[in-house]
C-alpha cells in the first residue's frame, strides 16, 4: 500500500532528483581530473536506510550502480555520528559496491533529531590509486593487492572534522595526490550539498512525508518493474558469450547463463559459467545479486517503461545464482581491476537470452568494451613525478535494434561516458592526437546496421612514457548480429600504423613506447539486426557518399550496386534488384556469431564447455583456472580436429 498520494509523490520525486542532480553538478564543476570533468566517470545519488538507491539521476554521470546496496559498507563503519563522512574503495568489504579500487566511494549519513534519515552518496573513478602500473590497473594483476591501495569503509571526516591520518595514508599511496585530493574534496562537497538539501526538504515537508516517500519510490520502482517482467512468457532461456582470453593463456572465457522468467520475476543462473581467473577479469559480486551481472535486464526494463522511477526497487524482482569461485563471484584476493569487460559481455549475454523472447525489443551485440587507455608521462623539471590521464574511453559501435541503426562509436553498455576533447587531453598530458575518427566498413550489416567503430591514433612525445589499457576486447570474437543481421568488426591495436614499421599488437597490459611512436586503437563495430538485403538502398547510398561504406562492401553486404554518374555515386537500381534476387538468403539466422566463434564451438561445444565448468567447481577456486587451461591443452591435442566430448572430459579429468 502506498503511503503517499501519487501527486505528492511525484512532487517529492522531482525534489529528490533536483538534489541528486545538484550533487552531480558539484562534482562535475569542482573536480580536478579530466576523466571526471570531461568524461563524466562519476556519480551522485541518495540512498535509503535499506541501503538501496531511492533516487538516481538518469542522465548525469555513471548510470549502472542503481542496483547496488550500501548496507554492508554501512555495517563495516561501526557507529555513525552526525558529521561523519565515510570513504572506501574495497570490493571485498562492501559486497562489491566498490567494484574495483579506482572507484572511490564517499557517503554521509543524514541525521535528523538523532536518527539517520538516509545517506548522501558520491563516487569518482580515480585516475591512479597506486598499484603496479600508472593508472593502477593492469589486466595481468593476479591479486587485488597489486591493484592499488585498499580502503575498507573508514571515516574521512569524524563529527565534521577531517581525519588527517586517513588523508595522509591515502595520498601517500597514489601517483597524483594533488589531483586525487581535489576529486575527493569535490565528492565531500557533493555529499554535504545532499545533506543540506535533504534537511531543507524535511523542514518543508516533514520527516514523516520524507520517510514514507523514500519507501514509496522504491515500491513504485519494484511494482513497475514487475509489470514489465510479467508481460514475458515463463521459461528458461540459455545463452553464452565469450571474452577473448584471460591474457594468461589463449583459452577463451565462457560467460554462460540461464535466464529464468517466472511470473513477475527474473532469475539468472551462472552455474555453468567459467571459473574465476588468475588475472584481473573477475566481477566481485561477493555472492550478492550485483547489478553488474544483469545490467542488460535493468536497461530492458527502462526501455519498456521509460517513465519508471530510477531506483533500486527495479532490482527487487531480480535474483542471481552465482556459485562461489566462478568469474561472477570470485574469492578474495582475486584481482578485479578489469571487471568491466566481463560485465559488458554479460550485458550482451543477458540480452541474447532475452532475444529468444522479444528479438525486436533488444539490440544485437555492441562493441562490448569501454577500454580505458591510460598515458603516463614524466613531469618536466624542476617538478618530480608523473602526469597520468585516461586518453579516451574507447567505446565502439553499439548493436542495432529492430527499429533503428546502432549508435556510432558509443556502445549501449557504457553510453554514459563522454569523450575527452582533444584540446583538453593535449593540455593535460604530453601527447599529440593524430586521428580520432569513425572507421569505414566496420558496422555489422543488417536491415538496421550496427554502429561504426572508432580509431584513435596518439603520438608519444616523451621517452619514459607508459601506456596501459584495460578492457580491450573483441580482438577474436566479433559482436554478434541478430535476426539475420551480421556480426560487427573486431578490435585492433597497431604500433606506428601506415609506416614500414607497422606492428600489430596484442592486448596491452603495460607498454613502454619511445618518443615518436604512434599507438593506434581501433574499436569493434556493433552487430547488425535483420536481413541486410532489406536495407533501403538510399540509406546504403548515403553511407557510400559519406565514405563510411565502400562500394565493394555495399555490394557484398547489402547487395546494393553503386556507380559514378556526373561525379556522384548513384544506385544502379536494375543491377541491384537482380543481384539481391539472385543472392537472397532463404534461411534467417537468429544470431550470427562470426567465423571465429563458429570454429571454436565446432570443437568446444556448449555441452562440453558447460560440463567442464561444472567439473571445475569441485576444486578450490584458485586451482580452477589452471586446471581449465590444462584440460584445454590436453583435450585439444587428444581430440584432434574433432569435437571435444563430455566422455573425453570425464576421462581426462580422472587422469589428473
Amino acid at each position: 500500500m502506498m503511503r503517499t498520494d501519487p501527486v505528492s509523490l511525484e512532487i517529492m520525486r522531482n525534489y529528490y532528483l533536483s538534489i541528486a542532480n545538484g550533487m552531480a553538478a558539484v562534482i562535475e564543476r569542482t573536480s580536478y581530473t579530466s576523466f571526471i570533468k570531461e568524461t563524466a566517470d562519476f556519480g551522485a545519488a541518495l540512498i535509503a536506510p535499506t541501503g538501496e538507491f531511492f533516487i538516481y539521476p538518469r542522465n548525469v554521470g555513471v548510470t549502472i550502480f542503481v542496483g547496488l546496496n550500501l548496507l554492508r559498507a554501512v555495517e563495516e563503519c561501526g557507529t555513525l555520528e552526525p558529521g561523519d563522512i565515510i570513504i572506501f574503495n574495497d570490493p571485498y568489504t562492501s559486497n562489491g559496491f566498490a567494484s574495483h579500487l579506482p572507484d572511490i566511494q564517499v557517503f554521509k549519513p543524514v541525521f535528523y533529531k538523532g536518527k539517520i534519515v538516509n545517506y548522501s552518496w558520491a563516487f569518482v573513478h580515480c585516475s591512479d590509486i597506486g598499484g603496479l602500473a600508472p593508472g593502477s590497473i593492469s589486466p595481468l594483476a593476479n591479486d587485488i593487492h597489486q591493484e592499488g591501495l585498499r580502503m575498507p569503509p573508514v571515516k574521512l571526516f569524524k563529527r565534521g572534522e577531517p581525519n588527517k591520518e586517513v588523508e595522509t595514508l591515502i595520498y601517500a599511496n597514489c601517483r597524483i595526490p594533488t589531483l586525487n585530493h581535489g576529486d575527493v574534496n569535490a565528492m565531500v562537497a557533493a555529499v554535504n550539498t545532499g545533506e543540506k538539501r535533504m534537511l531543507e526538504m524535511i523542514e518543508k515537508y516533514g520527516i514523516d512525508a520524507v520517510d514514507a516517500s523514500m519507501l514509496d519510490l522504491l515500491d513504485q520502482g519494484e511494482l513497475r518493474a514487475r509489470q514489465v517482467i510479467s508481460k514475458l512468457p515463463d521459461g528458461d532461456y540459455k545463452f553464452a558469450d565469450y571474452l577473448d582470453d584471460d591474457m594468461a593463456s589463449d583459452v577463451p572465457i565462457r560467460l554462460a547463463l540461464t535466464l529464468k522468467v517466472k511470473g513477475d520475476e527474473f532469475i539468472i543462473d551462472f552455474s555453468e559459467c567459467d571459473p574465476q581467473v588468475c588475472t584481473a577479469f573477475n566481477v566481485p559480486s561477493c555472492g550478492t545479486k550485483h547489478s553488474y551481472l544483469y545490467q542488460g535486464l535493468i536497461n530492458y526494463i527502462f526501455s519498456e517503461d521509460p517513465y519508471i522511477p530510477i531506483n533500486g526497487g527495479i532490482a527487487r524482482p531480480i535474483s542471481v545464482i552465482s556459485p562461489k569461485g566462478c568469474i561472477t563471484n570470485p574469492e578474495y584476493p582475486a584481482a578485479v581491476g578489469t571487471r568491466h569487460p566481463v560485465s559488458a559481455r554479460l550485458y550482451s549475454a543477458v540480452l541474447g537470452a532475452l532475444s529468444q523472447i522479444v528479438p525486436d525489443r533488444v539490440p544485437a551485440a555492441g562493441a562490448g568494451q569501454a577500454a580505458m587507455i591510460v598515458l603516463s608521462t614524466p613531469e618536466d623539471a624542476p617538478r618530480v613525478g608523473r602526469k597520468i590521464t585516461v586518453v579516451q574511453p574507447m567505446n565502439g559501435g553499439s548493436g542495432a535494434l529492430g527499429d533503428k541503426d546502432g549508435a556510432d562509436g558509443q556502445d549501449h553498455v557504457a553510453g554514459f561516458l563522454k569523450n575527452t576533447p582533444i584540446e583538453i587531453l593535449e593540455q593535460e598530458v604530453d601527447t599529440i592526437v593524430d586521428r580520432y575518427e569513425l572507421i569505414p566498413d566496420t558496422a555489422g550489416p543488417g536491415e538496421h546496421r550496427g554502429g561504426y567503430a572508432i580509431r584513435l591514433d596518439f603520438e608519444i612525445v616523451k621517452n619514459n612514457s607508459i601506456v596501459t589499457a584495460r578492457g580491450l576486447e573483441r580482438m577474436r570474437f566479433e559482436p554478434w548480429g541478430l535476426a539475420g543481421g551480421k556480426a560487427g568488426s573486431l578490435c585492433e591495436v597497431k604500433l606506428n600504423p601506415d609506416t614500414k614499421g607497422e606492428e600489430a599488437l596484442p592486448k596491452i597490459s603495460v607498454l613502454n613506447p619511445v618518443r615518436g611512436d604512434v599507438i593506434s586503437i581501433r574499436t569493434p563495430g556493433g552487430g547488425g539486426w535483420g536481413d541486410p538485403f532489406l536495407r533501403p538502398t538510399e540509406l546504403v547510398l548515403n553511407e557510400v557518399r559519406g565514405e563510411l561504406l565502400s562500394p565493394e562492401k555495399a555490394k557484398e553486404a547489402y547487395g546494393v550496386i553503386v556507380k559514378k554518374q556526373d561525379g556522384f555515386y548513384v544506385v544502379d537500381e536494375e543491377a541491384t534488384k537482380k543481384y539481391r534476387e539472385e543472392n537472397k538468403t532463404t534461411e534467417i539466422e537468429q544470431w550470427n556469431f562470426g567465423k571465429a566463434r563458429r570454429e571454436y564451438e565446432s570443437r568446444w561445444t556448449a555441452e562440453a564447455s558447460a560440463k567442464l565448468a561444472v567439473k571445475l567447481q569441485e576444486l578450490p577456486p584458485f586451482e580452477r583456472s589452471l586446471r581449465k587451461h590444462q584440460m584445454h591443452k590436453v583435450l585439444d591435442k587428444r581430440c584432434g580436429s574433432g569435437p571435444v566430448t563430455v566422455e573425453a572430459i570425464e576421462k581426462a579429468w580422472g587422469e589428473f
